[in-house]
């Protein structure tokens, strides 16, 4: 097992700097669109170069949103750095706040350490397998009490799909949010569920399972298994999070 403790410190490194370029560059961003027909932007190229010049002392090899590496490439790696270096480009292109860098370290295909920056708050979370979810420099703590306030709360997505029967089948209330920032409503107990219709991209993902599932709660597929964040394409099923393990829905 690699040195997480020198890993996630190097993650966090990149992940303030990356903060530092996306503010810097929100009032000069320029967007075009990419060959399938995904928007990105100057911000997401240049917190990208900041982020694999920073890891890249690791040793690891880095796949990102903006640099993929082929399947071919990473099949056999047991390591592989997993980033999104500016996941809510919609979002950041209209000057809203709910944006933010996603930095994931995967073993085999499974992620180990993750971060989120929460850019405009000047907020990060962070962990690896052997820590507590670190919010900033101290430990992430809620009490359950907290969490059941919020079990029934869901998080839908503002530019993606949102399955409304499930909804009202389930009878909950919604919150919108942009972005990896719905996993940080859910470690900072303001939801408590939080599915994805629809087939998201690994990058997008990895950082918030792993933070989830180190706070305690739960990540899965709708039948009920683990990701796999090293598929040949790093399309994902639709998959349902719950801040803690023990809310749960019927059927999952």
């Amino acid at each position: 097992m690699k040195n997480l403790d020198s890993l996630l410190e190097l993650a966090l490194k990149a992940g303030k700097e990356a903060s530092k370029i996306l503010l810097e560059y929100k009032d000069k961003n320029t967007l075009w669109f990419k060959d399938d027909n995904s928007p990105v932007g100057l911000a997401d190229i240049k917190s990208n170069e900041i982020i694999s010049e920073i890891l890249a002392s690791s040793d690891i090899a880095i796949c990102s949103e903006e640099n993929i590496l082929s399947y071919e490439e990473r099949k056999n790696l047991e390591y592989f750095w997993l980033i999104d270096p500016l996941d809510g480009t919609k979002s950041y292109a209209k000057k809203d706040k709910e944006y933010c860098a996603l930095i994931a370290l995967i073993h085999k295909n499974t992620p180990v350490l993750s971060l989120i920056s929460d850019v405009e708050n000047d907020m990060f979370y962070y962990a690896h397998i052997h820590t507590k979810v670190y919010k900033n420099d101290k430990i992430l703590n809620h009490s359950l009490d907290k969490y059941e306030e919020v079990k029934n709360i869901a998080l839908y997505s503002k530019n993606h799909d949102n399955n409304e029967d499930f909804f009202i089948q389930n009878h909950l209330k919604g919150i919108k949010v942009s972005s990896a920032l719905k996993f940080v409503y859910l470690l900072e107990a303001k939801a408590g569920i939080y599915p994805r219709f629809g087939g998201p991209k690994a990058w997008d993902i990895a950082a918030g399972d792993f933070l989830i599932k180190q706070n305690g709660g739960i990540l899965y597929d709708f039948n009920q298994k683990a990701l796999d964040y090293n598929s040949p394409d790093f399309k994902l099923p639709s998959f349902i999070a719950f801040a803690k393990t023990n809310f749960k829905l019927k059927g999952f």
